[in-house]
């Protein structure tokens, strides 16, 4: 009777298994085809993972559970159990973690660096559930781990203390990948250092300079400090001051904002902002000019400045005015008897 039972427990187990895992597959497989995501193929991919011979193994230890089979005997199917389940589920955790680090540091429009980093991360994570399955294994065989766990964390902390300059930068460099601060091919300034991202590396950043040479920067250095990423911006805010004579007329003065701005408005890579005589300087009648540059890059921001003030020069000069330059007025005062004199001096 009891191996009657045995042998219902275990069919009952096996069907139930297989039964089960036949209904996710053919539902995921189903979603699968409507989606775009390939979260779904992933989870059929982790789902088929699990094999039949394992579906056998955990239906005949519970099936051989009530048969009062010897102790030794069942300490030993026990501990196959825990072995093959520990295992199956390390690499199904393994498939996640490369899945996730893949998803979130390294998409389909990565450059190489951040895949070299993912790697580097998921082969880590890796490390790190071996570790912790090893020691579930030998604690649930019976085996006292809490000497190893006691071990594990005094010489975690000599590594820590050992390595805190490169986990540092480790850390940096992950958080640089999640945050995106900035990717290959922007042009970044930090602090006094600017340049062209060429590489993001696992302790360093790689920089191209305007002026040619290579920037090697630590990753730790760069997420404390305040970075200006220029790739990043959507238009450029231009401010342009310049100034007439005094003996320009009244009238001239009050036409000239609405000049400038008619002609920032003729160029339709520029938006125009704002155009005021702005003040009253030591030789000159100011304007002040802001108007935004429909481009991030810098030589078309050049370009289109050429272009306005090349505009402006020849505006102003058509109405008969002229830009001022820095000059003096002295007034000299003569001694008794001698005439009063003024002169002017650039």
């Amino acid at each position: 009777m009891a191996y009657a039972l045995a042998a219902f427990t275990f069919a009952a187990v096996v069907a139930a298994f297989l039964g089960t895992r036949r209904l996710l597959l053919a539902r995921l497989n189903s979603l699968a085809g409507r989606t775009v995501t390939d979260l779904d193929d992933f989870a059929v991919q982790v789902l088929g993972m699990v094999r039949a011979p394992e579906y056998y193994l955990v239906a005949f230890y519970f099936a051989t559970r009530p048969l009062g089979l010897d102790p030794r005997v069942n300490h030993f199917l026990r501990s196959v159990v825990i072995v093959t389940l520990a295992y199956r589920a390390l690499t199904m955790l393994r498939l996640g973690v490369d899945y996730g680090v893949r998803r979130v540091m390294a998409g389909p429009a990565a450059d190489q660096s951040s895949k070299d980093t993912a790697k580097t991360v998921s082969l880590l994570l890796r490390g790190l559930l071996w570790m912790l399955t090893g020691l579930f294994v030998l604690d649930n065989l019976g085996i006292d781990v809490s000497s190893m766990i006691a071990g594990l964390g005094i010489g975690g902390i000599a590594v820590a203390l050992a390595a805190q300059a490169v986990l540092g930068d480790l850390f940096s460099a992950t958080a640089i990948h999640l945050d995106k601060p900035f990717v290959v091919g922007d042009f970044i300034i930090i602090d006094d250092f600017k340049g062209t991202v060429e590489r993001i590396g696992i302790k360093t950043t790689h920089l191209r300079s305007l002026s040619g040479e290579l920037l090697v920067m630590g990753n730790s250095k760069l997420t404390s400090s305040t970075i200006r990423n220029y790739k990043k911006m959507q238009e450029r805010r231009v401010v342009l001051n310049f100034g007439l004579l005094y003996s320009t007329p009244d009238a001239a003065l009050a036409e000239m904002p609405a000049a400038v701005r008619g002609l920032v408005e003729k160029d339709k890579t520029l938006r125009f902002d704002r155009a005021h005589f702005s003040g009253l300087g030591e030789s000159s009648l100011d304007f002040e000019v802001v108007y935004y540059i429909l481009d991030a890059d810098y030589n078309k921001h050049m370009d289109a400045q050429q272009r306005l003030l090349l505009e402006l020069v020849a505006d102003v000069r058509k109405r008969g005015l002229d830009f001022a330059y820095p000059t003096r007025t002295l007034f000299l005062e003569g001694g008794p008897g001698q005439p009063r004199a003024s002169g002017a001096a650039a």
